[in-house]
C-alpha cells in the first residue's frame, strides 16, 4: 500500500476539473484509508466510490467518509470481481495499484469513459496525456517511478 500524496491528489482534482467537468460517478480502484478519494469527492462535483480489499484500511476509510458529505463512500472487496459483477458505469477511474496489476483494468475498460492511472502507464493504451509532477518517485519491485499521471480516453467519445 503506498499513499497518494497531496501533490498527486491535486493533479487528479485539476485534471477532473480541467477536462471532465461533466463527470459525476468516479471509483478509487485501490482506495487504501480513502484519502485520494476524500479529495475528489471534496474538490470536484463529484460523487466518488473507493474499492479496497484490505479490511482495515476500510474501516478507517468509512469512518472518514462520514466527514465528507455523503460524496465519498468505500466498498470492501476485491476490485477485478467488483468491476465484474456491477452494473455501474464510472465516468472516471483512478487507479494507484503498480506496474503489473495496472495493465489487468484491460478488461474492464467498458466499465468507465476515463482511466486515470498514477504513477504506471499501460503499455496497450496510448495516453490522451501524461502529466508529470517533475518531482518523486515511487519505489516498486526495486524500479524507481517518477510520479506521473497517465489519463486514458476508454471510451470514443
Amino acid at each position: 500500500m503506498v499513499p497518494s500524496n497531496s501533490v498527486l491528489r491535486a493533479l487528479t482534482a485539476t485534471e477532473i476539473n480541467t477536462h471532465f467537468p461533466h463527470a459525476k460517478n468516479i471509483c478509487e480502484l485501490g482506495s487504501g484509508f480513502g484519502g485520494m478519494a476524500r479529495y475528489i469527492a471534496r474538490h470536484t462535483n463529484t460523487n466518488v466510490t473507493g474499492i479496497e480489499n484490505m479490511i482495515f484500511s476500510v474501516c478507517v476509510s468509512k469512518i472518514l467518509d462520514l466527514f465528507c458529505a455523503a460524496k465519498s463512500k468505500t466498498v470492501l472487496g476485491d476490485i477485478f470481481k467488483y468491476l465484474k459483477q456491477t452494473n455501474e458505469h464510472f465516468d472516471i477511474a483512478i487507479a494507484y495499484l503498480g506496474p503489473t496489476i495496472t495493465p489487468k483494468l484491460l478488461k474492464y475498460k467498458d466499465k468507465f469513459d476515463v482511466l486515470i492511472s498514477l504513477d504506471f502507464e499501460i503499455p496497450e493504451l496510448k495516453p490522451v496525456r501524461i502529466i508529470d509532477m517533475g518531482y518523486g518517485t515511487t519505489h516498486m519491485h526495486g524500479k524507481k517511478y517518477p510520479h506521473r499521471l497517465f489519463v486514458y480516453k476508454t471510451k470514443t467519445c
